[in-house]
Order: structure tokens, then sequence, then C-alpha cells
């Protein structure tokens, strides 16, 4: 057989030219394409290997699970190339990198590392929830499509699959899988490999605190390392799940530069306070009486590609007025990690999002507030038809003196991460008229109810302080 690298050039079944090779193994070759005039990736394993026919039917399947963190399959088939042997294919989403292209040069910060987190365990709750494995948790397969994270779809499988037992092993499978018993929990074993290689630079060493503990560096900052502890549990049926892997996250969020946004705010609150009147020092502190809050700033970068993964500004500064500034000195609104529409200042007049709704403007009574500029979620189709009934989602944002929203928090998140995401994202771009005491304007809260649902997207606003 020709060597891969030397079938640049050619075309498959006369429609998927080979562009570039971009990487493989002896058992499989990896080029740039093109399908419908956009870049992909294409993925070439031969026909005659021992479980060619398994891997054609694994991609066909997960072509079928439509999720927005989940790299597409596109197409598959099979391929006789001149003079050759015959070639089994699969068509993918091309992504712009991947983490094991990242970890060589640095390690990710606890921020970074939180919001690749969160994204793929929405991933392992859609494909367990489907019966499936993912099977390939490693930085390779952890990837930058755009300004989204994607999770490779090329090892998916069902629950129970048996498969021939192995000598040897990647680091990132679990022991178990090397008997050929392929679980649910075995993905969550190569979840904490990930998360202990991302934030260290370094794998964990093989030897054993106890008979069922690895031992971990010491250099894992909470809440990783306990979450590191329990996915590389040796005992199976002792790793964590997706929920508890969650609910350790959100006992202790990551702060992204979030001291320094509360500290200003709280200064410039000091400051004002005694000239306010008594009913402005009634209107509570929004960072003060939320027990969830998720933070205003992040925009990774993986080497100049933007992984905007669940929030899209860096830091929160309060000053003559609110700018958000991302790590240059660029100005800019936040954008979501899917598409956010433009801000109340870029598009003062409302405008129709794919069948999503209208951006409403409203006015109402000077002394009591009202909404002045509402943007829905700008959320594609693919993840609007992963919805059953309806997702709800509430977030509470404080409001200053000019109507914009200084901080936003999740008080109830929902049962999807993305859509809270979401919701999060379209929060923060909100604008208000604010309510006003003997003619001031003076500051505000809100609570704001946003509904999923497979044909679009709805808000409703609830002024939640001053009180009537």
């Amino acid at each position: 057989m020709m060597t891969w690298q030397q079938w640049e050039g050619r075309i498959v079944n006369g429609r998927l030219p080979l562009r570039l090779y971009l990487g493989g193994s002896k058992q499989s070759a990896v080029y740039l394409t093109e399908i419908e005039g956009s870049k992909a990736a294409i993925k070439l394993i031969p026909s005659d290997a021992a479980d060619a026919q398994l891997r054609i039917s694994r991609w066909q399947s997960a072509g079928k699970l439509p999720h927005p963190h989940l790299l597409r399959i596109l197409d598959t088939g099979r391929w006789h190339p001149e003079g050759e042997q015959e070639m089994a294919f699969a068509v993918m989403e091309y992504a712009d990198e991947n983490l094991a292209e990242i970890l060589p040069s640095r390690q990710l910060t606890p921020a970074e590392a939180t919001e690749m987190l969160r994204p793929t365990l929405d991933v392992l709750d859609y494909l367990h929830g489907h019966g499936m494995v993912h099977g390939n948790i490693k930085p390779a397969n952890i990837m930058a499509v755009q300004d989204t994270l994607k999770l490779s779809s090329d090892g998916i499988r069902p629950v129970g699959s048996s498969e021939q037992p192995t000598k040897s092993r990647s680091v990132y499978e679990p022991s178990e899988w090397s008997k050929g018993e392929i679980s649910l929990s075995g993905d969550f074993w190569s979840l904490g490999i990930v998360l202990v290689e991302a934030l260290t630079n370094r794998l964990p060493a093989q030897r054993r605190i106890d008979e069922n503990e690895l031992e971990l560096p010491e250099n894992i900052p909470q809440p990783f390392l306990d979450i590191t502890k329990h996915c590389l549990r040796l005992d199976s049926g002792r790793r964590w799940s997706t929920a508890e892997i969650r609910e350790r996250l959100n006992q202790a969020p990551v702060a992204i530069e979030e001291p320094v946004a509360i500290e200003k705010m709280s200064a410039v609150t000091g400051d004002e306070e005694g000239q306010q009147p008594p009913a402005l020092r009634n209107a509570t502190s929004l960072h003060n009486s939320e027990t969830i809050v998720e933070p205003l700033g992040w925009t990774g970068k993986w080497r100049g590609i933007r992984l905007a993964i669940a929030v899209g500004v860096t830091v929160l500064v309060v000053a003559a007025g609110v700018r958000l500034f991302h790590h240059g000195s660029e100005t800019r609104p936040p954008a979501s990690s899917i598409s956010m529409r433009p801000s109340a200042e870029s598009s003062p007049q409302p405008t129709r999002n794919d069948g999503l709704g209208v951006t409403k403007t409203a006015r109402g009574a000077a002394d009591h507030g009202a909404v002045n500029h509402q943007v829905l979620p700008d959320v594609p189709p693919i993840a609007r038809n992963t919805i059953t009934g309806k997702v709800r989602v509430t977030v509470k944002v404080a409001v200053d003196k000019s109507g914009a929203v200084l901080h936003a928090a999740l008080v109830s998140r929902g049962p999807s991460e993305y859509f809270a995401n979401q919701a999060l994202q379209a929060a923060r771009v909100w604008t208000f008229t604010p309510p006003t005491i003997d003619g001031r304007a003076i500051p505000s809260e809100w609570r704001l109810n946003f509904e999923f649902r497979k044909n679009g997207a709805t808000a409703v606003a609830q002024r939640t302080s001053p009180s009537s």
C-alpha cells in the first residue's frame, strides 16, 4: 500500500477530495476534505480490518445523535481507490484545533477546565441517556469547532458492547476495558485522566495509595481534586456520575476575576449609599443574595482560536460607566458560544431570529422601570431538536442606574447546562429603563424566566427590587 501522505490529491468516490493529510496511524488516516463547499475531515480505514464493519455501523449510529457538543458525522461509505485495497470512510465536521495541541505548551487554568468540563458532562448525560458510551475521551478528541467545544463521535458505542480483550491499553482507558467490558463508568475514568493532564501537564502515576485509589499530583486545585479522585476509582462501581460531578463543581464555582468585579461593584455602592434615599438602600445587591453565581469572565483561546464554551466576556469593570474588556484592549459586547444576536447598542431595531421570536423593545412607567431591550438565546435547530416538552431557566440580574446589567446569576438552571448557559449569556445583554424615585434613576433587580421549546425560546421579566 502507498503511504498515507501520498494519497493527497485523490478524490473519494468522485466528490470528496483529499486536500491535506492531517494525521493518522498504521490503521487509519485523516485528511482535510470538502463537502458541499465547506471544510470537513474524512477518516479512512481499510475495509478488511477486523473491526471495519463494526466501525462503519458505529459511525452511522453516531451520525443520528444530534447534540451541539458532539462532532457531527456528515457521511459514511466505502471507496475503492485504483490499485489499492478498499477503504471505509466517515466524513466529519472539521475542527480548528484539539486539546492535545494545546497541552504541550501550557496547562489549562481552573476556569478553562470548568468550562471544558460542563459541555463534556452534557454530552455524557446525552449519550448515557441513549444507552451509549463515548468510549474515547482524550485530549485529541476534545475539539474546538469555531467557537464551540465538541467531542469526537468516532468511538461512540452501545453500553455493554463486548469487545476483544486487549493486552495493551491507552492510559485513558480503564483497566476493565482491557477485559472487553465496556460500561458507562469507563467514560468517567477517561475524563478523570484528561482533567489531571489538563490541569498539571502530567498523567497520574500508576502507583496506588490503597487498593482503590491512584496517587495524584499534589497541585490539582479544588474542586477538581475531589472530582478526579472519584473518577479514577479502580472499583468502577464507585466512580462518580455526571450528577455527582456537577454537584461538586457547583458547590465551589471557579471564580474568574470575580472578586475584582465584586470589589469594584461594592466600592461604587458604598460611595453612593449615603446619598441615596431609603428606598434605594433597601434594594439589595445581587451578588450578596445569590448562592449560585456564574462568573462573567473568560474567553479561552487555543492558539488564537476562540473557544467560547460557557461565557463570553473577561472582566466586569464598573467606573463612570460599565465596560466589558477581553484579554486585549479591544472593547466589545459579550457573545454567546453559538451566534448570540447583536446587543442593543449595535442593533436598536427589533430583529427576527430564525423563528425564535422577536427582540422586543418595551417601555413602561418611569417610576417602576421596564424592559428596554430583550435578547432571546440564539439556539440552533440541532440543539432545539433535543428538547422534549420545555426547558425552563431562571436568571437574576442586577441592573445599574443607566439600565445596563451589572451582574447575572442562575437561580434555576434547569436540566441542561447548555441551555442554562445560553439563557445566562442572553440575560447579560438585556437593557432596562431604570425605576426612579423623585425623578432620580436607581438600580434595580430583575428575574428573567426563559423557556426553551423545539420551536423557539421566550422570556418573561419580573422586577424583584425595588418592590412596588
